[in-house]
């Protein structure tokens, strides 16, 4: 959080400009402000959020102008504030506001050296929430699910994100996901990662596993069991191409010096037993091939996006390609 450059901003709890990239961390600082601000059913007459390109300025002041009805504030969202013509306008409103209406400003993609950033973090608080990465973002994870009443242990967890991706919203929607097959446990189970995507977890891992050791009868196997269960192709290329990358970035990094085992550290994978996998897969591997392999599953991937021939007879191109 940036420190009030000028004792002006100190005055009043009135306005913010909230920075992230992170679309779900953005939403849901908004929404703790209106809960806090805002009762319930008060929101339809005291809330409003606008994008930056649709604003206007007359529309926005009027609103900010207003005295709250039914509660003692209002609050006015402006998401992507960079992309509001007006701003240098809205300045005048910012030195001036309204003390029982809260200006949100938000941006995912502010730059510190703008003329809009240096204007308005003069004049108001500035946060920038950023996402967690590595161990800190399967500590995210575990904090989530304890949000809802869950408990999952730190493996398990990294688990979800070497599956999901790092994008927060989608491990959001994984959290809920699960929570819902655990139903009134309290712990979630390796059991409920596998019954929460078509598959199974371990069939996953098991098919990327394959890949990377060049097993081909139980990749054959794996990607069968996966696609009967309902697996999505996209979703399968995209978790291959995503491993095959991170052995991709492990293969420069030992060739920069590092161990392979400090290499999978760094690439994210953190948990010994995994990492063991990942070792026996790296000192395999030829950066020419991965290359190659990659190419592939870009070429799958747009071929299932334009539906050019049937999802199996891609699927199973692809691991002829990659298992050459």
């Amino acid at each position: 959080m940036t420190a009030p450059a000028d004792s002006r901003k100190g005055e009043a709890d009135v306005s913010r400009l909230l920075i992230s990239a992170e679309r779900l961390l953005v939403n849901e600082a908004a929404e703790k402000l209106k809960e806090r601000l805002i009762p319930r059913e008060a929101i339809d007459l005291n809330y409003l959020s606008v994008y930056g390109w649709d604003a206007q300025l007359g529309p926005v002041l009027e609103f900010l102008q207003t005295m709250p009805f039914l509660a003692d504030r209002r609050l006015l969202v402006i998401r992507e504030i960079q992309e509001f013509s007006d701003w240098k306008k809205l300045l005048e409103y910012i030195k001036d506001p309204n003390p029982l209406s809260f200006l949100l400003l938000t941006s995912s993609e502010m730059d510190k050296k703008s003329a809009v950033y240096r204007s308005l973090s003069g004049l108001m608080e500035v946060s920038e929430l950023r996402r967690p990465y590595g161990k800190a973002l399967a500590g995210w994870v575990v904090k989530r699910f304890r949000s809802a009443g869950k408990e999952i242990s730190p493996e398990l967890a990294g688990m979800l994100v070497e599956i999901s991706g790092t994008a927060l919203g989608t491990l959001a929607m994984e959290v809920e996901k699960v929570s819902l097959f655990a139903g009134d446990r309290d712990t979630i189970t390796r059991d409920d990662l596998n019954a929460s995507l078509p598959g199974g977890v371990e069939t996953v891992f098991s098919f990327l596993d394959a890949l990377g050791e060049g097993k081909k009868s139980q990749a054959v196997v794996c990607l069968k069991r996966l696609l009967e269960s309902g697996a999505p192709p996209g979703f399968l290329v995209y978790m291959t191409a995503a491993h095959y990358r991170k052995l991709m970035v492990g293969k420069e990094l030992v060739g920069t010096g590092l161990r392979p085992a400090q290499a999978a550290v760094k690439v994210g994978i953190r948990y010994p037993n995994l990492q063991e996998k990942f070792v026996r897969q790296l000192r395999r591997a030829k950066e020419r091939d991965l290359e190659e392999d990659l190419k592939s599953l870009s070429v799958c991937d747009r071929n299932l996006k334009t539906g050019s021939l049937p999802d199996r007879v891609l699927m199973d191109k692809l691991l002829l390609d990659l298992l050459a």
